[in-house]
């Protein structure tokens, strides 16, 4: 009964929490059955998919095809993406590789304004005094707004977005015109794509699009966190955007078209 087994237990293990009622039933329903109470052998796969096998198949996979996506690799191979993503890690790893830095692609998207304004929110002013400065600005000015993106192997872009940054749009963007640009690259498979935290690049359609497309990516909720207070300080502010607008606003632009 419980309770004799609860004395027993009590006298061999006095400093022990005595097990609940459920698991001595289950013990000895095990015992009676197997007349042991160790757990069964499992008959399920393999607990480890990162087998000399599944290696050589990834491997095999990505050399005959480089463009192929993650998501159709695990279904051709019958591997989880999470399984495929390590294998992958494991692959990269163990062969020669540019820097770090050499492998991310830094992007951003900027507002290009025909009044020529520049968003300084990046730029900060130390003074002992307040100045009272007052900025004054021109509501609905006409715009456009561009994306790009900056790596060791040079410019990617502009895209130019006729409205306001979406999900939709951007995501758009990217199944379109940019990750089809990139897939031709022979770096691409070890390439680490790198956003903002801007809330049309937080959308679900794009970070299931960035999951299936790039080993590894930059952002919140990405495989490398971006984090979540850090300052909005891109490479693209301090080169690219800075050298384009010095180029388009010496113009004076009259107009979208004209810029």
């Amino acid at each position: 009964t419980y309770q004799a087994v609860n004395e027993a237990f009590q006298n061999e293990f006095p400093n022990d929490k005595m097990p609940c009622r459920q698991t001595i039933y289950k013990l000895a329903k095990k015992f009676d059955e197997t007349g042991s109470v160790d757990d069964a052998p499992r008959s399920s796969r393999p607990t480890t998919a990162k087998t000399e096998e599944n290696i050589q198949l990834v491997s095999e996979a990505f050399v005959l095809n480089p463009q192929t996506s993650q998501r159709r690799a695990s279904s051709e191979l019958q591997i989880s993406r999470t399984s495929l993503r390590r294998i992958m890690e494991y692959l990269n790893s163990t062969q020669e590789h540019p820097t770090l830095l050499g492998r991310i692609l830094w992007t951003d998207e900027s507002t290009f304004e025909v009044n020529g304004r520049v968003n300084r929110h990046n730029c900060a002013y130390w003074s002992d005094t307040n100045p009272h400065l007052i900025i004054e600005q021109e509501l609905n000015v006409p715009h456009v707004t561009i994306w790009g993106g900056i790596w060791s192997n040079g410019v990617v872009g502009p895209y130019f977005f006729e409205d306001n940054v979406t999900s939709q749009n951007y995501v758009r963007m990217l199944k379109d015109t940019i990750v089809p640009h990139l897939q031709a690259h022979p770096a691409f498979q070890t390439m680490i794509w790198q956003q903002g935290g801007a809330p049309p690049h937080y959308g679900q359609v794009v970070r299931y699009l960035l999951d299936d497309t790039f080993l590894d990516w930059i952002d919140r909720r990405g495989t490398i966190g971006w984090p979540p207070h850090s300052s909005d300080l891109m490479p693209c502010d301090f080169f690219l955007w800075e050298i384009v607008k010095d180029h388009v606003y010496a113009q004076n632009p009259r107009d979208i078209n004209h810029m």
